[in-house]
């Protein structure tokens, strides 16, 4: 595992080893004197107290991937996430930008230059390799026409991987994906919605199968309502400048409002490459986690990693990048030194940094 500079340094160490927040303002808090607590022996016998246990938080992980197309892999019959590290089943959620359709069923799109397709499955690669949430708000997963996108997420569905960001009409696109983490005594309930930026003429979820967008007031009134009823509110957003190494104006005010509305983190993909990861007001914004499984690529095109987040109950404690690269058949695989260097620029919340690489 490679953690990344001082970006970084708040993912020290397993979600396991980090103490308590009561544990960490204890042992923090000076006396008066500037001394520190002590073991001073008793002299006198305490009168009995009763005292009530208060669970632990959980302590839980979620992993993000950006664009997975499988296209090619799916027919060879290769898993491209096998080279993985860590691997996506080691997370309590895993999610990822799934940019294609997955059905055998439909037509192309007429004047679309780029359509992509894989066979059904991809439905249970997806699912065996760890995935659990497929984002399918985005400018491909309606390539092969609005029956095709039902056949995908029914297939999706059915392998046992959620998807979000898509549906037969606009409520069920922005329906959240939804899991029940810990126990009765220390429970997470955790919610994850998907939209895209980038909609193609026609594609909007309504009186037919579409795409959720963030156009409008609707994907923010769906993160408010989400979190009235769940302690975390993921969002997964289809947006920006392909190839652009920084976030555009709009990602940047739409990721705040997103936070500003109850979002622990927004994740972002589309442009192809890794753009920086940010802290902003109190929550985390991945702009892109660029291509995850894709076709062969090199440079920052090929530059793309495992997005690491650790939790503490409902808060979020930390977080890790593991940088990846894509090997000679758009699989990732875990970067060397020279490519590391590469991604902790691209990632930096200073794009000054990629810029001057």
């Amino acid at each position: 595992m490679v953690v990344l500079g001082a970006l970084l340094a708040l993912a020290a160490g397993t979600a396991g080893d980090v103490p308590s927040l009561v544990e960490r303002i204890d042992a923090a808090r000076p006396f008066a004197d500037g001394t520190r607590a002590k073991s001073v022996p008793s002299t006198t016998t305490p009168p009995p107290t009763t005292t009530t246990s208060t669970p632990a938080p959980l302590a839980w992980t979620l992993y993000a991937g950006g664009d997975v197309l499988m296209d090619r892999s799916e027919p060879a019959g290769r898993d491209p996430f096998v080279k993985l590290v860590p691997a996506l089943a080691e997370a309590d959620v895993a999610l990822v930008n799934v940019e294609m359709v997955i059905a055998e069923g439909g037509a192309a799109e007429d004047g679309k230059e780029f359509v992509f397709r894989a066979p059904p499955s991809a439905a249970t690669t997806l699912a065996s390799s760890g995935v659990d949430v497929a984002n399918l708000g985005n400018n491909h997963s309606r390539d092969f026409g609005p029956d095709a996108l039902e056949e995908m997420i029914g297939l999706l569905r059915g392998a046992g991987v959620q998807t979000v960001g898509a549906g037969t009409d606009a409520a069920g696109a922005l329906a959240p994906a939804v899991f029940r983490l810990g126990t009765d005594a220390a429970p997470v309930s955790v919610a994850i919605l998907g939209a895209s930026a980038n909609v193609p003429a026609g594609w909007m979820a309504g009186a037919q199968p579409g795409i959720a967008t963030t156009r409008g007031d609707a994907l923010i009134e769906a993160v408010v309502a989400a979190r009235r009823e769940h302690d975390v509110v993921i969002v997964t957003v289809h947006w920006g400048d392909e190839n652009a190494p920084c976030p555009n104006d709009a990602q940047v005010t739409i990721g705040d409002a997103l936070i500003a509305a109850g979002a622990s983190a927004v994740i972002g993909h589309h442009p192809h490459v890794l753009q920086p990861i940010v802290e902003r007001g109190g929550g985390l914004i991945a702009y892109s986690l660029g291509n995850f499984a894709w076709h062969s690529r090199s440079g920052p095109q090929g530059d793309t990693g495992l997005l690491e987040l650790r939790f503490l109950g409902a808060d979020l404690d930390g977080f890790t990048f593991h940088p990846h690269v894509l090997d000679a058949n758009g699989d990732p695989e875990p970067a060397g030194l020279e490519p590391t260097g590469r991604i902790e620029a691209a990632i930096s919340p200073n794009c000054d940094l990629v810029l001057a690489t």
